[in-house]
């Protein structure tokens, strides 16, 4: 019986087994039914979330019908408080057409009053809702705030940014402007 251990002292022999462990590793990572960030063209992750007036629910199924972006936010978080005045911009500018921004807040459980606080604020008219479960942080696989994704009428992701961005920027209303055509 050959000792193993002097086997691996053979050059190439350490990085050969590692390659294995890595191969290995990655095919089990990628096995079928695996999950993953939703990408564009990728049907919009549902969720839920409260309403801020009165904690009822409301689901995004209830956004289907008109293209939307959803945003999701926290009051704690310096870039969603950014761009929020230009969200508001996006939302009256195209709302009128069928168009609608939704943001939903992943702030704790008992911030609902700060919430309300803040759109009054800024101006925020939009309609916000609160998720303090933070589950839609995962059905979207969100590592930072904000991130915001363009819906189509049908649930389909049209475009998603990571990160802080420009609502107003000329690509993102000309997109809007095409979901909205008939």
């Amino acid at each position: 019986m050959k000792n193993n251990a002097a086997s691996l002292d053979r050059p190439g022999a350490r990085v050969a087994l590692s390659l294995g462990v890595v191969v290995a590793l990655t095919a089990g990572a990628c096995a079928p039914g695996e999950t993953r960030a939703p990408q564009v063209g990728d049907p919009a992750p549902p969720f839920t979330a409260l309403t801020l007036d009165d904690g009822s629910s409301f689901s995004s199924e209830d956004l289907l019908g008109a293209p939307y972006l959803l945003n999701v936010w926290a009051t704690w978080c310096g870039p969603c408080r950014q761009e929020m005045p230009e969200l508001q911009q996006l939302h009256d500018a195209y709302s009128g057409q069928g168009f609608r921004v939704v943001g939903v807040s992943v702030d704790s459980r008992s911030d609902g009053p700060l919430i309300e606080e803040f759109a009054a604020e800024v101006g925020v008219e939009f309609p916000l809702y609160h998720q303090p479960s933070q589950e839609i942080m995962d059905a979207y696989f969100l590592v930072g705030l904000p991130s915001s994704f363009l819906v189509d009428a049908e649930g389909t992701i049209a475009r998603k940014w990571p990160g802080q961005f420009h609502p107003m920027a000329e690509d993102v209303q000309a997109d809007v402007a095409a979901l909205l055509k008939p």
